[in-house]
């Protein structure tokens, strides 16, 4: 039976034929001869097509063989002559293939009669496809074993796009490549839409850089300004810059909006611009402070959140709060991330992983969260004992002057230990300028737990404690550094060592809370990290943290939290049964009933056994009135605008 789809009506439409009678070429038609040789010929593809062009052509190979037995099918790997008798599909390297092609994009098809020679091409397999349905469904009677085929210039569809021909310094833009700076998908997220725009699939360049010669559209990912993009031309090429997040409203953008016109367009070095997202920073750091401050004069009201896993992944930040939400039913209110081998791993990542981290934070604080970090620095000396390289201990001379003396080499402009220190220091402050750029203040909390004897930069080093002074001016040093010479005004100082009942400071074990406190000036805010063991509420032992609260004055919060000893089971699996969310949320309730208060609470990482996930009873926790997801934090914000 003939096979008529939509695709004949269109046909139909288009070229008005009425039947399939032959037509003179002085009627100005397309002319529909019937080919009555039709049964000597073969068809043919290229021998290094695709596997879906194969598949095309093997689809209409076989509708034809049904009716005429003999058409063979075959590749353009042998020559043949212009006698020969062929059904071209694709790109062949048969002249007719070639010259029938050369003008095609990517929705456009072609089906035309050039002497022997049957030509059916299309700009891309999707148009190839659609060349091949419309021969076996206009072209082709089944049951009448004819095929009846358009002369001369032949039947050509012509796809829609947004630009009829663009042009760069007078060069069509098909002779153009793409080069992907981003982490932008280019063949899924890239390529269609100039392929939709100007009708080209302009191929992708794999080199690691731009070849000189080639002509290339490029698409730089690593802005760190999230809302901003910017379309220039340098020399013939195209640069087209953005963030992780601007990026893909700039293509939308230089592929509708930026020709201006619809039929013919040149861009030349005039035609430069800058566009925005209209996406920026949401609150101030004194609105912070403000609401930080609200929720630590509320005793049944604290934020909580949790710090993002370690991943070289550059949306972990996203991929994080997803799975808290997903857990808990709620967003986190704020969230942590580790600058170094805990968390993002900043000095391990490159500008365009830098961008998707730095737009994924400025897209939390936009919608009301709030950011705090901190840094694992890698040891300057190296002397990681086998460890991780924030572990060990400053320096190889274990003895009282020799680490003295290594702590202040370390805060001695040009020594060795000074230069590899500011090497992290200066890519955090990078990074931390990146969100105080973007509107985002963030509670920085460097030098977090030195009261204690795990971290290289512990004023508790091996069997000697030091004197408070070295680690205070080290982190007078970072703070001068930070906001005198590198000018970072968006930073909440956040001084947080690790609770400790040692409130008599006897030397040989961590020390106490208020043993390094850097001085009023120095800090904004302090906090305690609190890894609970089940042996009564440590927090509370001789009253540490409240000791912290009287000597500095300032609000307080919970800055790492998570079960240990007794609380800590052995598997993510069984830790639920032995200490779970809503135990918390009993311990919690019991501090504010002895007059303890704090901002917030960040649990370790995201998917740890410290965290709301593997804790259990997340969603129960953050449903409680005393727990604040992203939700209340952004009415809080809200309320002082």
């Amino acid at each position: 039976m003939k096979r008529f789809g939509l695709l004949v009506l269109i046909f139909i439409a288009l070229v008005s034929f009425a039947s399939c009678n032959e037509k003179t070429e002085g009627e100005g038609k397309i002319v529909i001869k019937n080919v009555e040789d039709i049964a000597e010929y073969s068809v043919i593809r290229g021998d290094n097509c695709t596997d879906e062009e194969k598949d095309i052509v093997i689809t209409l190979h076989s509708e034809l063989y049904k009716a005429f037995r003999s058409i063979k099918i075959s590749t353009d790997f042998s020559s043949a002559s212009s006698s020969s008798k062929e059904i071209l599909v694709g790109n062949t390297n048969r002249k007719e293939s070639i010259e029938a092609s050369k003008n095609l994009r990517y929705d456009d098809y072609v089906i035309k009669k050039v002497g022997n020679k049957i030509v059916v091409a299309g700009g891309s397999p999707s148009a190839l496809k659609g060349a091949v349905e419309l021969f076996l469904d206009s072209f082709f009677d089944s049951d009448a074993k004819t095929v009846k085929i358009p002369t001369g210039e032949g039947y050509k569809y012509e796809g829609t796009y947004e630009i009829e021909k663009l042009t760069v310094n007078g060069i069509n833009i098909k002779e153009y490549k793409i080069f992907n700076r981003s982490l932008l998908n280019a063949p899924k997220e890239i390529s269609p839409k100039l392929r939709a725009a100007f009708g080209y699939d302009l191929a992708i360049e794999s080199a690691k850089a731009p070849i000189k010669g080639e002509k290339y559209i490029i698409f730089d990912g690593s802005s760190f300004i999230s809302d901003k993009f910017s379309i220039s031309l340098n020399g013939d090429n195209i640069e087209i810059k953005g963030s992780d997040h601007s990026l893909r409203a700039a293509i939308d953008f230089f592929t509708s909006d930026y020709p201006h016109t619809l039929k013919n367009y040149n861009i030349t070095k005039q035609n430069k611009y800058e566009g925005s997202t209209g996406l920026s920073g949401y609150y101030t750091k004194e609105e912070l402070m403000s609401v930080l401050r609200e929720a630590y004069e509320d005793p049944e009201k604290i934020i909580i959140g949790e710090e993002v896993d370690y991943s070289m992944d550059a949306h972990v930040i996203a991929e994080c709060i997803a799975a808290f939400e997903e857990t808990t039913g709620q967003k986190p209110g704020i969230i942590g991330i580790d600058l170094a081998c805990y968390g993002v791993d900043l000095m391990n990542k490159n500008d365009m992983q830098w961008s998707a981290l730095i737009c994924d934070l400025v897209e939390f604080a936009m919608n009301g969260g709030i950011v705090t970090a901190s840094s694992h620095w890698e040891n300057p000396s190296g002397n990681t004992m086998g460890s991780a390289r924030c572990r060990g201990l400053l320096g190889y001379n274990n003895t009282k002057s020799g680490y003295e003396k290594d702590f202040r080499d370390l805060i001695t402009e040009g020594t060795e230990y000074n230069t590899a220190l500011k090497k992290e220091l200066d890519a955090n402050a990078r990074f931390l300028k990146a969100l105080g750029d973007n509107g985002v203040p963030v509670i920085w909390r460097p030098l977090h737990e030195a009261n204690g004897n795990w971290f290289w930069f512990c004023t508790v080093q091996n069997s000697v404690t030091l004197d408070p002074s070295y680690i205070i001016n080290l982190w007078r040093y970072v703070h001068d550094y930070y906001t005198k010479e590198l000018g970072l005004d968006n930073l909440i100082w956040n001084y947080a060592p690790n609770v400790s009942e040692n409130v008599n400071d006897t030397p040989g074990k961590p020390m106490s809370t208020t043993y390094l406190y850097p001085g009023d000036e120095y800090c904004d805010m302090v906090g305690v990290d609190w890894y609970h063991g089940g042996k009564g509420l440590s927090i509370m032992t001789n009253d540490n943290y409240l000791l912290l609260l009287e000597k500095s004055g300032k609000i307080g919060a919970i800055t790492e939290f998570g079960p240990s000893g007794g609380n800590k089971a052995n598997s993510i699996k069984k830790q639920p049964e032995l200490y779970n969310s809503m135990n918390l949320y009993g311990d919690l309730f019991e501090l504010t009933k002895e007059g303890y208060s704090f901002a917030y609470l960040l649990t370790w990482t995201t998917n740890s056994i410290c965290s709301l996930t593997a804790l259990g009873e997340g969603a129960e926790f953050m449903a409680q009135e005393m727990t604040l997801s992203l939700t209340e934090v952004k009415a809080m914000f809200d309320a002082l605008k």
